[in-house]
């Protein structure tokens, strides 16, 4: 192989590296745009030509990328379900105490939620049916997700720290706390300061898993 052609094939690495480089930062433009639209203007105010223009491109180009407004959310949704997960991993490991370990669940859920309001209405709030309804096929994040509690609780229940009793049923009830939590204070900040939310949580947290001890 000669200097020249090695140099040539060099310089086609660099120029391919750098196409997927902007390719990667347009398209982080674009799902950054289309979540500050979808809080401006909810599902049905959102379109694919407000997303163009916010960041100054054609809707050509986002088609190029995405297919479908909803095709565009679920990228979105995917992302937040694969960081979601990440942090209830994080918080699963968090203590040897099982009870500890569902109480730090239950704050990273919540954490979660208020730092990515993005992220979690469309995951939970206003568009959930993107991932059950027409892409099952991809919904792992999801399974892990969620499945990181079902196991905690399984645990507890089998070292008789909490009630026996459906797993999949008290984890459905300590979801449902912090989901109803995390909404509220997504949806009116003013009245959940992040005090109030944290007052709340842990209050409602330390209530539940006393119900739930087994005595």
């Amino acid at each position: 192989m000669t200097k020249s052609n090695t140099q040539a094939e060099r310089l086609r690495e660099v120029s391919r590296k750098r196409r997927e480089q902007e390719k990667e930062q347009l398209q982080r433009r674009i799902l950054d745009a289309a979540g500050e639209l979808f809080l401006e203007f909810g599902y049905e105010g959102l379109s694919m030509r407000q997303i163009a223009e916010r960041i100054g491109y054609s809707a050509t180009t986002i088609y190029r990328h995405y297919e479908s407004k909803d095709d565009l959310l679920f990228a979105i949704v995917y992302e937040g379900f694969v960081r979601f997960g990440r942090q209830l991993a994080k918080a699963s490991q968090s203590s040897g105490d099982l009870l500890l370990r569902l109480k730090a669940l239950g704050r990273a859920y919540i954490e979660f939620g208020l730092k990515n309001p993005v992220y979690y209405q469309l995951m939970f709030m206003q568009r959930f049916d993107l991932l059950f309804e027409k892409r099952a096929a991809e919904s792992a994040p999801i399974i892990a997700s969620f499945g990181a509690l079902e196991q905690i609780v399984k645990g507890a229940m089998q070292a008789r720290l909490l009630k026996p009793g459906d797993a999949e049923t008290t984890s459905a009830l300590i979801w449902a706390v912090v989901h109803g939590i995390t909404s509220l204070a997504i949806a009116d900040s003013k009245r959940f300061t992040k005090k109030k939310v944290k007052q709340t949580a842990e209050l409602s947290i330390h209530m539940i898993l006393d119900g739930l001890r087994q005595r």
